[in-house]
């Protein structure tokens, strides 16, 4: 849900500061199975050139009879050397972005595309001696977050210019979102999990391929923010992955969390979209017929109509995600729930980083801060809506179970949740979203690891607990609003401000200054992992006589020369992770 989430101008075209204008004989050039590139030069942080190539299709277009179908591989195309170089932008995948305010429909359904970023000059490795690029790489693939609904690759909001320092090869990928990545009939007409197979015939197309870019197709790791990181843990699931990646890293985000829970009956969900976008009759339909008649409604409505599904929460709500496929379907990706493959150790056996912020739960919490009339609403509708989102409206005990927890302390929680919650709705959320499904994810992989007497592979925990000058509160509660200038902490998203440039969000850091060494040091710490699949100095591999394993947090110091701190912390509450099971019953 994140979220990777932002504002991209969708016609803007690539004309970024840095980037270096060539002559067309001098631009980078590479040949894949699928025909020939031409890129274009950019500039990373430190200076150093390094070659784009954006907008690379990697599947046809998935509109008429491919939309609601597994994608297809682009083939090769027709040009003798396809222009990748980013003049023309290339539309995100068809949204609308609910986590931030103000945002309309924007996309298209065509946009399978992926950029490839790689140095062009030698780099120092971690010893500090020179690795140029005639040695193979490691690649990281990129995952976008959105809540599996909206989400951007484009280098105006996850530019390779911080990552682009190291010796790494950076790859973006688009995938189909909301419906259109996700609507399940339930059986063969449409068996879902669109999305997730974009994702996977990406990582197909980049172990295939990667290596004409100078990478090591057996050194790739897929990294993924928010539903992006829940999208790596589901990856991970679907064992005919097994050698497309060998590293994975969730960055806040698991695929255990109830967000990212299959629903029960998704034929139900798709006859009420049909509903929403006027499909007449569609209770009556066969599923076959259904999507027929789906495929012919313009894109567009599928959007629009969003707030149907929503009952006027003012949370935002992600009603598509991953489903359950009958194992008649053919090359299903994921064939039972993410929680019943997880708790058996049904997953690949790779290392894996997996890490949260203090405050991701603001994301969710945020529009409290834009919606403060309460005239019109009760405190039991509020309670509803709040059910709801959390997905626990089964547990006829939930709002007093929440009540004893989180508003214990106080005389009322009024006639409606206020601006004087957010701290207290943050922290639930936080809890719910993100720190629980973490440690029920690590805790059940390290004690099946344990039971099978087995070295199984690693899990490295961290904690992301450094603020900077700026935060993407600012973004979640729009400019516009009296508290965008407030302190809400290390709010989700914020780390992506020191892995990724995103110039049409927020200012380039001052060379030299804290943020930018903070970001320097926190993106080799990626890119270490990535090449080693270790962490240095963590010991958090394994259960210590049965102890969660502590987390490595990455902290403010005092010293405008080494502004970034690590220390062992735990992330594990007992008392927490007690409630959520009992509230979600598992």
């Amino acid at each position: 849900m994140s979220l990777g989430l932002l504002v991209v101008p969708v016609l803007l075209v690539l004309s970024l500061s840095n980037t270096v204008t060539a002559a067309a004989q001098n631009v980078p050039r590479v040949c894949v199975q699928e025909g020939c590139l031409r890129g274009a030069w950019m500039r990373s942080v430190q200076g150093e050139r390094f070659e784009a190539f954006i907008g690379i299709p990697y599947a046809k277009p998935p509109i008429g009879e491919l939309r609601f179908a597994d994608p297809v591989p682009s083939g090769r195309w027709v040009e003798d050397e396809l222009d990748t170089s980013g003049r023309f932008q290339r539309a995100p995948c068809l949204q609308q972005n609910l986590f931030l305010p103000g945002r309309g429909v924007e996309g298209k359904e065509d946009c399978l595309y992926l950029n490839v970023y790689r140095p062009g000059t030698a780099r120092k490795d971690v010893d500090g001696n020179k690795n140029t690029t005639s040695a193979k790489l490691p690649t990281v693939v990129y995952i976008h977050g959105g809540g599996y609904m909206a989400g951007y690759t484009s280098p105006l909001v996850n530019g390779a210019e911080k990552l682009m320092d190291h010796s790494v090869i950076l790859v973006t990928v688009a995938y189909r979102l909301g419906a259109f990545g996700f609507l399940s009939t339930g059986d063969e007409a449409a068996s879902g999990n669109f999305g997730l197979k974009d994702q996977r015939l990406a990582l197909r197309w980049v172990s295939r391929n990667i290596e004409a870019f100078g990478g090591d197709p057996r050194l790739a790791t897929i990294m993924g923010h928010s539903a992006g990181g829940a999208s790596v843990q589901l990856q991970m699931l679907h064992l005919g992955n097994e050698g497309l990646f060998q590293r994975a890293i969730s960055l806040s985000g698991s695929a255990l969390a109830v967000w990212s829970t299959p629903r029960p009956d998704p034929e139900r969900l798709a006859r009420h979209q049909a509903a929403l976008v006027g499909v007449e009759g569609a209770e009556q339909m066969s599923t076959s017929e259904l999507v027929q008649a789906l495929r012919t409604v313009d894109a567009d409505l599928f959007v629009r109509n969003f707030a149907g599904f929503t009952n006027g929460s003012r949370y935002p709500m992600i009603v598509y995600g991953p489903t359950v496929e009958k194992a008649t379907v053919k090359d299903a990706f994921l064939t039972a729930t993410p929680q019943e493959l997880w708790s058996q150790g049904a997953h690949l056996q790779i290392p894996w980083l997996t890490g949260i912020l203090p405050n991701d739960g603001f994301v969710f919490s945020a529009p409290i801060l834009r919606e403060s009339d309460c005239s019109k609403d009760s405190l039991s509708q509020q309670q509803t809506l709040l059910l709801n989102v959390l997905r626990g409206a089964h547990n006829s005990n939930a709002f007093p179970l929440l009540k004893e927890r989180f508003f214990s302390n106080t005389t009322s929680v009024g006639e409606c949740f206020t601006k004087e919650n957010i701290h207290i709705l943050t922290k639930m959320f936080n809890e719910a979203f993100f720190v629980y499904p973490m440690a029920l994810s690590v805790q059940q992989h390290l004690h099946h690891k344990t039971k099978a007497n087995t070295s199984g592979a690693p899990v490295y925990l961290y904690k992301f607990n450094y603020q900077g000058q700026n935060s993407y509160s600012s973004i979640f509660v729009g400019e516009e609003d009296d508290s965008s200038t407030r302190d809400f902490g290390i709010v989700h998203c914020d780390e992506l401000l020191y892995i990724f440039r995103a110039p049409v969000l927020f200012p380039d850091f001052q060379r030299g200054s804290p943020d930018a060494k903070v970001s320097h040091r926190f993106t080799k710490f990626l890119v270490d992992f990535a090449r080693t699949g270790t962490v240095e100095d963590s010991e958090t591999n394994t259960l210590n006589d049965g102890k969660f394993p502590p987390a490595l947090e990455l902290y403010n110091k005092e010293s405008q020369q080494d502004p970034l701190g690590m220390r062992r912390t735990s992330v594990y509450d007992s008392e927490m992770f007690d409630f959520w099971t009992r509230f979600y019953g598992s």
